[in-house]
């Protein structure tokens, strides 16, 4: 009837002056797809991180070394890549906490480790 009132939509109560309201969103992987990188380059602008990310056979033909396929593009905002490098960060700390230092020098890696 024309005459009766609608119910209110429900509010969601505010937070308190200095609490944050915590929303939860759910995360569709259904689509996601995995792939090996052992090479990245990164480019960017004033606006945007850009990451280039493929493989490097390190194969060596009798015309010269394999070129680096780039395969993977990222693009980021500058809050988002401070993040990201904060999480990588973190989780590599906590690798070589349990396993030990990770060389980056391939001729340092190389080196047979002393016993």
């Amino acid at each position: 009837m024309p005459d009766e009132a609608t119910p209110a939509p429900q509010q969601q109560q505010q937070p308190q002056q200095g609490q944050q309201q915590q929303i939860q969103v759910s995360i569709d992987d259904s689509s996601m797809s995995s792939v090996y990188v052992n090479f990245f380059r990164v480019t960017g602008n004033p606006d945007e991180v850009l990451l280039d990310l493929g493989m490097y056979s390190q194969v060596m033909a009798p015309g010269g070394p394999e070129p680096i396929e780039l395969t993977h593009r990222l693009v980021m905002n500058f809050v988002t890549a401070k993040k990201l490098a904060e999480v990588l960060r973190v989780v590599v700390a906590r690798h070589e906490q349990a396993f030990g230092a990770i060389e980056v020098d391939p001729n340092r890696r190389l080196r047979a480790q002393p016993r």
